[in-house]
């Protein structure tokens, strides 16, 4: 979908939200500063939008004024989101001075930092988190918000789509997990996702994730035979969910997309350009930087603890070759990482 506000003076405020389908009704949700919740139908005519194809009817635009809100002025923490996928299409600022800059937060693991960007986000006039789920399209809107020039968006993207927006004001931080935690993380939630308690997968990643949760269901992952069966008997569509994730995430542009040897040096210059790398387990350079870049108290900003299991899953991943060889890629990334980030995380 595409969205934006065009301006809020205080007692008026105009936008658009053009929704997926071409004859859908779009509706927004305006949530008050008290917490309560109005619904508003789209009712103001955009001729143009009917006119490149993008809509049947035109009645994407929105207005606030006295008349709809007569005490809009005074609401000075409110928040429009889309009615349907509850996604945030403009938000007065929560906090008095939120951080005057525009930041990605690059998800590189599929267990998410959700503490970490309500936190982050909360001192941000627009944030976004798990953008992934909303799409290419919508998440192109989310980097294109000019008018806003406090952004935080986080999200498990492929960075090669969204590279051009680093020429653009956008700094990038992220945290790179250690390969084969990454590893024992993705093969845990399969496993989960086998039982559907998971609530954290976007619908786009369970079809992605599909076959694996499949071909994984009935493996014990503590029966490290067993899952070493697991691994070399995956067929592609299986593996391609667990070969070298953060290097293809760095340098593909679509989910299928291989990578190899060749796209490491690559990966290396992509992260060059990021202002903050946290690594593995040290958290507290990442908290400090962060905290640092966005003048908040880093010991404060909440990160994702490693789990006892997961590592104990990972210990035993590091000790199977079909593992090795499905991680090379990110093996030998993680190596320059770690030699680049020792002074900091030693």
């Amino acid at each position: 979908m595409l969205f934006n506000v065009e301006y809020d003076h205080g007692d008026v405020l105009e936008g658009y939200l053009i929704p997926d389908g071409f004859s859908d009704e779009p509706k927004i949700i305006v949530a008050r500063d008290d917490g309560t919740l109005v619904s508003f139908s789209c009712d103001q005519p955009r001729p143009a939008v009917v006119q490149s194809g993008r809509h049947a009817t035109g009645m994407v635009g929105f207005r606030l004024d006295r008349k709809t809100m007569p005490d809009l002025v005074l609401q000075d923490h409110l928040a429009i989101h889309e009615a349907k996928s509850g996604l945030l299409i403009y938000r007065r600022p929560l906090i008095d001075s939120p951080v005057q800059m525009k930041l990605l937060r690059l998800e590189l693991s599929l267990l998410p930092m959700n503490k970490f960007d309500q936190y982050c986000g909360h001192h941000f006039q627009y944030a976004v988190s798990a953008v992934e789920r909303y799409g290419h399209e919508t998440t192109l809107q989310a980097f294109h918000l000019n008018g806003v020039p406090s952004i935080f968006i986080s999200g498990r993207l492929l960075l090669r789509n969204y590279e051009e927006f680093l020429d653009k004001g956008f700094r990038v931080i992220a945290d790179i997990p250690d390969p084969y935690y990454e590893m024992a993380s993705r093969l845990f939630i399969l496993k989960r996702l086998a039982k559907g308690s998971v609530t954290f997968i976007g619908d786009r990643d369970r079809l992605i994730l599909s076959a694996a949760v499949e071909h994984f269901a009935d493996v014990n992952l503590t029966d490290t035979a067993g899952l070493n069966r697991a691994l070399k008997r995956a067929p592609d569509k299986v593996r391609t969910v667990l070969l070298s994730p953060v290097t293809r995430q760095l340098v593909t542009s679509y989910p299928e997309q291989r990578v190899s040897r060749r796209d490491v040096a690559p990966a290396i210059d992509a992260l060059s350009r990021f202002t903050v790398v946290g690594y593995g387990d040290e958290n507290t350079h990442f908290q400090d930087a962060v905290g640092e870049l966005l003048g908040l108290e880093g010991p404060s900003i909440p990160v994702l603890p490693r789990h006892s299991i997961l590592k104990e899953l990972a210990r035993q991943l590091s000790e199977l070759p079909v593992a090795e060889l499905m991680l090379e890629e990110d093996l030998i990334f993680d190596h320059y990482v770690r030699h680049a980030l020792m002074p900091y995380i030693s």
